[in-house]
Parts: structure tokens; C-alpha cells; sequence
């Protein structure tokens, strides 16, 4: 018969209620992390389009970092 079995089943209580907060947290900062990836994704496409219609891009090359952009952004939202 265990000695002390109360201050073991808090023990586990804690360490379960601290395991499931610092998930939750780590999944949370993943998310504000994603946010930010996706905010820059978006604001580099907009620049892009003020460099084409300024001339300092080709249409072409735009194109491609467009869409390589917009792939970041649907990867990210995932």
C-alpha cells in the first residue's frame, strides 16, 4: 500500500493541467506565427503589383512570385 497516495494523484493532476496548457500555447503561438506569414504574403503581392505597373518588373517574373506567394499563403492557412 503506497504511503502517500494523494500527493501522487495531484502530482499527476498538475503535471497533466500543465502538459495540456503548454500545448495549448505552443499551438497558439503556431497560429500568430502563420498569421504573420500569411499578412507578409499578402503584402508582397501587393507590392509586386506596384512594381509591374511602375515598370520596375516584368509581368512575367510577377507572375511567378505571385503565385509561389499565394501557394505560401494556402500552405500556411492549412
Amino acid at each position: 500500500m503506497m504511503k502517500y497516495p494523494k500527493i501522487v494523484g495531484w502530482s499527476v493532476v498538475i503535471t497533466t493541467w500543465t502538459s495540456c496548457g503548454v500545448g495549448l500555447n505552443c499551438m497558439k503561438s503556431q497560429e500568430q506565427g502563420n498569421n504573420e506569414v500569411v499578412n507578409t504574403a499578402e503584402d508582397m503581392i501587393e507590392w509586386i503589383g506596384h512594381d509591374v505597373e511602375s515598370g520596375k518588373l516584368d509581368s512575367t517574373i510577377a507572375d511567378t512570385y505571385i503565385v509561389n506567394l499565394e501557394e505560401i499563403i494556402k500552405y500556411s492557412k492549412e
